[in-house]
């Protein structure tokens, strides 16, 4: 089976480490965006098993982008894991609540991500 996985990202070292741990997963294809307008284009034309969503976006929040991926305006709702710089447990009860599979502080373990996707994508 096969899985496609995007990164929303601005930053573009985190888009690379991102990309580079999962070059290593047979059948998943990486999609990357660098803020929330690239994201919802390539959300509207293809379908995506996962997301890794950053919190700050330049454009939009990864909260807001949140909740529009897990509205009724898109058809298929993939697992989210909410990547943030930010040690905030309300910010991280919120997002859990408001539909994210997992979320991982900046900077992340590989490792831990991995197991994340691993768990949530079941591949």
């Amino acid at each position: 089976m096969s899985y496609a996985l995007l990164i929303i990202d601005d930053d573009e070292d985190i888009r690379l480490i991102l990309s580079s741990v999962l070059a290593s997963i047979e059948d998943l294809t990486v999609l990357e965006a660098e803020n929330g307008a690239a994201a919802e284009q390539i959300m509207e034309n293809q379908a995506v098993d996962g997301i890794i969503l950053d919190y700050q976006l330049p454009d939009i929040s990864g909260e807001e982008l949140l909740q529009k991926f897990r509205s009724v305006s898109f058809s298929h709702h993939p697992k989210v894991i909410m990547l943030s710089a930010r040690d905030d447990q309300e910010l991280t009860e919120r997002w859990l609540s408001l539909g994210a599979s997992a979320v991982l502080k900046k900077p992340f373990n590989p490792f831990e991500l991995l197991a994340q996707l691993r768990v949530h994508l079941e591949f």
